[in-house]
């Protein structure tokens, strides 16, 4: 059997509360050391690494949502972080990974993606004289790794890693995260083996992605341009996409929610937008907030027009309220309507664009790999454009978004080989019953007419009823029990401590 070249997650969500992978004691607070369940993990993993025989250890992808920016500090989040380096790096005789993993940030992180393109440019400026006109900050990186420069580096993320192992930056064998966004494109480009000439793509490509782009909300911006300038040609790639939504996409997803009272010791979870965040599972909550807001806004006296104005206001809010609660990992389905519209959409537009501009084409075959809904699948599409169906897979997410169990949830890790073979192992499923937890390779819905030998060798190798993996899914029931538990708990003081917030109306400034 090929070996495991790639291993691909997202949605790790580190530092924040709802994350299976951050430390916490049975009050809810945060706690030394790595999260029981991650260590399970990357153990059962680099067994499993161990025993498919690869020479060298596999490339970690993590493809958005590495941090959690938008609910919890930035010092909580590192330091999460920084267990996962740790027990993943920390033996340099034994790495799981090897010291190059890349990073494709997601929305939750995307505050680390505009760092670097400051970086970049700041780099770009210093390298390029005077008199010599500058260029635009680019939005996007080119997908091939072979095209980006060899400094494209998360700067933030590296640090991060090296101080956790103690390494300077000449040590070679501590991680150094290389940057792609939004898009990363993995293909065989050897042309001895692959076949590829400048007119032939390669025969096998994935494209690895977060996949907020698939859900309307994170092209916002877009919709609002084409409103305000009905006059501007439709513009269909990947760059376009970022240039119009990344200001929306940093700002709600990956900054507001750091502001409050304060980090550190100040920081406090009765910060508002946190709050506001985990209080959309509520609905009564958030109608009981919408309705305080629109009372200070406009108090009460005995206008007829002001009574009006203020009902519909509510009106207005409990609606807008309704639809922000309606995210696409809140839908009962792996993808909701939307979403699939989106998801063909992405692969039709930006993802063919760039694997025509970069590979000479569309491959036969192609795999996206995506995560950022937390429902895991993998299933079969097909999109126009391409010679053969393209098989996405979800890697889910491992946080806790309910106080009740939702079976479409779930975490997976999604493995490639040498031969860019991609299979999905699930590591959880949100079950009803803790005892139904069980780790399990995922079969592709609609199964393609061809062999997988990493499949095969995967569903062969994976026991999930002997150990490593049967504890790893009694500490997955576990943990996720005790994350609804503490979500309950926030919720309720949240609900109290947001309607004790005081006044922000006229009689609050």
């Amino acid at each position: 059997m090929p070996g495991i070249r790639y291993v691909c997650v997202s949605d790790l969500h580190l530092g924040a509360d709802n994350s299976v992978l951050t430390n916490l004691d049975d009050h809810g607070d945060h706690a030394d050391g790595p999260a029981p369940l991650l260590v399970a993990v990357l153990d059962a993993l680099r067994g499993l690494i161990r025993d498919s025989g690869t020479t060298e250890p596999p490339t970690l992808v993590v493809h958005g949502d590495l941090f959690e920016l938008a609910l919890t500090t930035t010092e909580i989040a590192a330091d999460t972080f920084g267990h996962l380096v740790t027990q993943a790096w920390g033996d340099p005789s034994d790495p799981l990974f090897g010291p190059d993993p890349i990073f494709v940030p997601g929305n939750h992180d995307h505050h680390l993606w505009e760092m670097t393109r400051e970086h970049l440019y700041e780099d770009y400026v210093r390298r390029n004289p005077p008199g010599n006109p500058l260029g635009p900050m680019e939005h996007v990186t080119a997908m091939r790794l072979d095209r980006n420069r060899p400094h494209e580096h998360e700067p933030f993320v590296s640090v991060l890693a090296r101080r956790a192992l103690g390494a300077t930056d000449a040590d070679g064998s501590a991680p150094y995260f290389r940057v792609v966004y939004p898009n990363l494109g993995l293909a065989d480009l050897d042309p001895a083996r692959s076949g590829e000439t400048p007119d032939h793509p390669p025969e096998r490509a994935v494209v690895v992605t977060h996949g907020q782009y698939l859900e309307p909300m994170y092209r916002a911006m877009s919709f609002l341009h084409n409103v305000v300038t009905p006059s501007r040609p439709p513009r269909l790639d990947v760059a376009a996409l970022e240039g119009d939504n990344w200001a929306w996409i940093d700002f709600f997803w990956s900054t507001m929610g750091r502001s409050g009272e304060g980090e550190g010791a100040e920081a406090d979870q009765t910060d508002a937008v946190p709050v506001l965040y985990e209080l959309l599972q509520d609905p009564r909550s958030m109608e009981a907030i919408v309705d305080r807001v629109i009372d200070d806004l406009l108090p009460r006296n005995r206008s007829l027009a002001r009574s009006f104005e203020r009902w519909g206001l509510k009106r207005m809010g409990r609606r807008a309220v309704a639809m922000a609660a309606h995210r696409e990992r809140l839908h009962a389905d792996v993808l909701s309507p939307a979403a699939t519209t989106g998801l063909t959409h992405y692969l039709d537009h930006p993802v063919r664009q760039q694997l025509v501009d970069e590979m000479g084409g569309v491959p036969r075959r192609v795999d996206l790999v995506f995560g950022h809904t937390h429902k895991p699948f993998a299933g079969r599409r097909r999109p126009t454009g391409y010679p053969g169906p393209v098989v996405a897979h979800n890697t889910g997410g491992w946080v806790v978004d309910s106080v009740h169990p939702e079976p479409v949830k779930g975490a997976a890790v999604t493995l490639v080989d040498d031969d860019l073979h991609v299979t999905d192992l699930r590591i959880y499923r949100q079950e009803a019953d803790p005892t139904a937890y069980r780790v399990a390779v995922m079969p592709v819905n609609d199964a393609l007419d061809e062999p997988n030998p990493l499949q095969d060798w995967l569903t062969a190798a994976v026991d999930p009823e002997a150990e490593p993996w049967a504890g790893v899914s009694r500490l997955a029931a576990e943990t996720v029990i005790a994350r609804q538990r503490q979500l309950e708990n926030r919720i309720r003081r949240g609900t109290k401590a947001v309607r004790n917030i005081p006044p922000i109306g006229p009689r609050g400034w």
